[in-house]
C-alpha cells in the first residue's frame, strides 16, 4: 500500500506553476501528450512531396495521404547486433478522409525486420461540432494521449499497454473548451500480428516471439473491454492545464480452462503548460486476476505485439508512475531548424509481488524540429526493464532474477524522420 501511494503521489504532484508552450508546435503524431480531438481537425498547411491532398470544390470532401520515413542509430552498452549502425526504422502511411459528417483515419506501419502494424484505423461520424463516434480500431482512451512520454524511446507505461493502444470496437468522443469525455467498448483486442503496442496475449498467438519454457502455459486474452476517460481543462493568463482520470475493465478469458478472470485499471493524469514549459504526469494502478490451469502462476501475464519486441511477462498487479518535463526553444535564425525541445522522461513500475524489484527508466533527450525533418536524440538509462540488457535482463518486468537484475543499462538512440 505504501508503494502504491508513493507512485500515485509521484505521478500527480502539484504542477500549477507550468502552462501553455509557445513556439511552433510539432505535428500531431509527435506532439506532447494531449487530449484527443473530438472532431477531425481542419486541413493542415500544404505538406511536402509525396503528400497527396485532394479537396472538393465545396470543401465538404477531402482526402489526405501522408506519412513518414525514418532511420535509427543506437549504441547499447550490452551485446546487441543492432548496436553502432544506422538501420531502417519505419515507413508509415497515414490516411485521412472526410465526406460531409463522415470521416476516416488509418495509420499503417512498415517496420524493421519485415514487421507490419496498425496504430489506429476507423471510420467516424460527427454527431455535432463537439462529439463523434468512431468504429473500427480507435485508440483505447486512457491516461496521457497518445504517447506516454516526450522522447522517441518508449517508457514503461507503453510496455504495460497504456500508450498508442488500439482495440477493435467503438468509441464515443465529446470535447469542448473545458471538458474531454471519451468512452469505448472493445469486444476483442487487435490480432497480435497487427498490434503497434503490446497487449495481453496467448502463447499460441505469440509463439514466434516467445520462449516455450517460460511462456508456454500462458493462454489469456482480454474480451469485452470498457474504457472511460474524463478530463477537465483550466486556463489562465499564459497557462493551461488538463487534469483527468481513466478507468478500464475487461473479462480475462483463458482458452485452456475456458473460464473468465478479470482485469481493471484506474489512472490519474495531468498535462500542464506555461510559456516554453510542458509537464506531463500520470499514475496508473492495475490488476489482472487470471483463471489459469493448475501449475501456471497467477502473479504474471504474457504481453506481446507484432514481434518487433519479443513477448514478455509483466506482474499481474502493480502501479506505474511517470513524470515528463519538456522545454521548447524557438530558433528563428537557424534556417530550417525552427524549434528545439529539451525533455526528461522518468517512469517507475512498483510490483505488488513481494521480492520483485521495481523497474525504472529515465531518458534525457533533445528533439529537433526542422520540418519536414524531425529528429530525436535520446540518452536512456533503465533497470529491470527488459528491452534494455538483452537476454541478460529477460525477466525485467517480473521477478528480476536474471543475471542482469538490478543493473542499470544505458543506450544512446538517434532517430531521424522525413514527414510528409
Amino acid at each position: 500500500m505504501k508503494r502504491t501511494l508513493l507512485a500515485i503521489t509521484l505521478a500527480n504532484m502539484p504542477v500549477l506553476a507550468f502552462a501553455q508552450a509557445s513556439g511552433t508546435p510539432a505535428p500531431a503524431s509527435v506532439s506532447a501528450p494531449q487530449s484527443a480531438q473530438a472532431a477531425t481537425p481542419p486541413a493542415a498547411p500544404r505538406k511536402p512531396f509525396p503528400h497527396i491532398s485532394l479537396r472538393s470544390d465545396d470543401g465538404t470532401s477531402s482526402l489526405d495521404i501522408g506519412g513518414a520515413l525514418r532511420t535509427n542509430y543506437r549504441d547499447e552498452d550490452w551485446d546487441s547486433e543492432n548496436s553502432g549502425r544506422f538501420l531502417f526504422d519505419t515507413f508509415r502511411v497515414d490516411l485521412r478522409a472526410r465526406h460531409q459528417d463522415f470521416f476516416a483515419e488509418a495509420n499503417y506501419w512498415f517496420q524493421d525486420d519485415g514487421k507490419r502494424s496498425i496504430d489506429r484505423a476507423f471510420v467516424g461520424y460527427d454527431l455535432s461540432e463537439q462529439s463523434n463516434i468512431q468504429l473500427g480500431a480507435p485508440f483505447k482512451p486512457f491516461g496521457l494521449e497518445p504517447y506516454p512520454q516526450f522522447g522517441w524511446s518508449y517508457h514503461i507505461p507503453f510496455f504495460l499497454g497504456y500508450g498508442v493502444s488500439a482495440g477493435a470496437g467503438i468509441k464515443y468522443n465529446y470535447k469542448d473548451a473545458d471538458w474531454d469525455l471519451q468512452a469505448g467498448y472493445f469486444p476483442r483486442m487487435l490480432p497480435s500480428s497487427m498490434r503497434y503496442s503490446p497487449e495481453v496475449g496467448r502463447y499460441k498467438d505469440l509463439d514466434e516471439n516467445a520462449v516455450p519454457a517460460v511462456h508456454g502455459g500462458q493462454d489469456n486474452e482480454k474480451r469485452d473491454q470498457v474504457n472511460l476517460r474524463l478530463a477537465r481543462t483550466f486556463a489562465g493568463e499564459g497557462w493551461k492545464t488538463e487534469i483527468g482520470g481513466s478507468l478500464a475493465g475487461a473479462r480475462l478469458y483463458n482458452a485452456t480452462t475456458r473460464d473468465d478472470g478479470d482485469y481493471w485499471a484506474a489512472g490519474l493524469h495531468a498535462v500542464v503548460n506555461s510559456g516554453p514549459w510542458t509537464l506531463a504526469t500520470q499514475g496508473i494502478r492495475y490488476a489482472f486476476d487470471p483463471k489459469n490451469p493448475d501449475g501456471i502462476a497467477d502473479n504474471q501475464v504474457l504481453m506481446g505485439g507484432n514481434g518487433l519486441t519479443p513477448a514478455f511477462m509483466i506482474a499481474a498487479k502493480g502501479t506505474v508512475a511517470s513524470l515528463n518535463i519538456a522545454y521548447d526553444i524557438a530558433t528563428p535564425g537557424l534556417g530550417m531548424l525552427k524549434q528545439i525541445k529539451l525533455y526528461n522522461d522518468y517512469s517507475r513500475f512498483f510490483k505488488d509481488e513481494s521480492g520483485w524489484a521495481d523497474s525504472q527508466m529515465y531518458t534525457a533527450g533533445i528533439q529537433f524540429l526542422a520540418l519536414p525533418i524531425i529528429g530525436w536524440l535520446d540518452l536512456t538509462w533503465a533497470k529491470n526493464a527488459n528491452p534494455f540488457g538483452g537476454a541478460e535482463n529477460g525477466t525485467g518486468w517480473t521477478s528480476t532474477t536474471s543475471s542482469g537484475s538490478n543493473d542499470w543499462y544505458y543506450r544512446t538512440n538517434l532517430n531521424i524522420g522525413y514527414y510528409f
